[in-house]
């Protein structure tokens, strides 16, 4: 399934807050790329960073985009068919592209905050993150594991899940960031049980229509019935077993290095991974160009590209933005539903 936000927006205009991620890495050209690229008259891109960053990239945007201040703007200095900077203030220490420092870190967290800010005046209908650093913004002083959980805690919320979207390959993950050495103490019957009704819902909702879902199993061969483990025959199965009970279109617990080989993975709408580099491997090795992280399970809605800051190459303009736009269409998809 293509998207496009020409076929789904509503009649009323979406607000789109999209920060730029570390202003040392490619978020801020891919994120100023693809809402270049958004054509769509009902969608008002709203940037969330700092203008200088911009203009270092872009030159002067004034033309095309107005500049109003994060911390004070209200809805109504937003118009249709018009593009917006946020501008977010502070004392920051202009970066070097490639460079990422703690006080990167700190400016791109700056950015996140804004951006929650304005979901939560009502500003904005949906967040698209750009891409951070997060063992820079851990050295801030503020825990950190990723902008799913970071999120969560900041709204109050609890129960966020990592959804990998794309076209033709779809991920939710169990567990999402921590120490494989922690995963098999993590996982649980009511966890796969809790991420797999939580899939159903997310993917049904885009969708329109019931998902067939697949669940992978933890160990190789999911335990060969016991030889290697029995986990997969205690947990996963189980799991599995209480779904299918309650009428959802479930198979597994499959063997991960089968059912991601594309031909099968694309026969389902949903492959549910129990852990973060088991899903996240083959998404990326498939869909590494046009994937989108979706957050599901907040009241807020928030999706991201599927890659990183990417020092390495950042500031040179050639950085492909096919995720980011991806990710704002996505974006703009779920809000309007949410209008319904």
């Amino acid at each position: 399934m293509k998207l496009s936000p020409r076929s789904f927006l509503a009649r009323t205009d979406i607000r789109l807050g999209i920060t730029l991620g570390d202003p040392a890495g490619i978020g801020p050209e891919v994120m100023i790329g693809a809402a270049n690229r958004l054509a769509n008259p009902s969608v008002i891109p709203v940037l969330i960073g700092r203008l200088s960053v911009v203009n270092r990239l872009y030159g002067d945007l004034s033309a095309a985009y107005e500049s109003v201040d994060a911390a004070g703007c209200t809805p109504a200095d937003f118009k249709a068919g018009s593009r917006y900077i946020a501008a977010v203030a502070g004392d920051w220490v202009e970066p070097a592209p490639g460079i990422g420092t703690v006080a990167t870190g700190s400016e791109s967290k700056a950015y996140i905050d804004a951006g929650i800010d304005l979901w939560r005046r009502g500003i904005i209908d949906a967040l698209v993150t750009g891409p951070v650093n997060k063992g820079f913004i851990e050295k801030t002083g503020c825990r950190f594991t990723g902008h799913t959980e970071y999120i969560a805690s900041s709204i109050g919320e609890v129960a966020p899940r990592m959804l990998m979207f794309s076209r033709d390959y779809r991920v939710l993950l169990v567990t999402t960031h921590m120490p494989l050495a922690a995963v098999s103490g993590a996982v649980t019957v009511d966890g796969i049980l809790a991420a797999i009704r939580a899939g159903r819902e997310a993917i049904a909702s885009i969708d329109e229509r019931e998902p067939r879902i697949a669940v992978a199993g933890l160990d190789p061969h999911c335990g060969d019935d016991g030889a290697i483990g029995e986990f997969d025959v205690k947990v996963t199965a189980e799991a599995v077993r209480i779904a299918r009970s309650e009428g959802i279109d479930i198979e597994g617990p499959m063997a991960a290095d089968t059912l991601f080989l594309p031909d099968r993975w694309r026969r389902y709408e949903l492959v549910i991974a129990q852990y973060h580099d088991q899903g996240l491997i083959p998404f990326k090795m498939l869909a590494f160009d046009t994937g989108v992280n979706i957050t599901i399970g907040l009241s807020i809605t928030r999706t991201s590209p599927d890659h990183g800051t990417a020092y390495d190459i950042a500031g040179r303009r050639i950085a492909a933005d096919g995720s980011a736009l991806e990710a704002m269409n996505v974006a703009c998809l779920l809000a309007a539903r949410k209008r319904r």
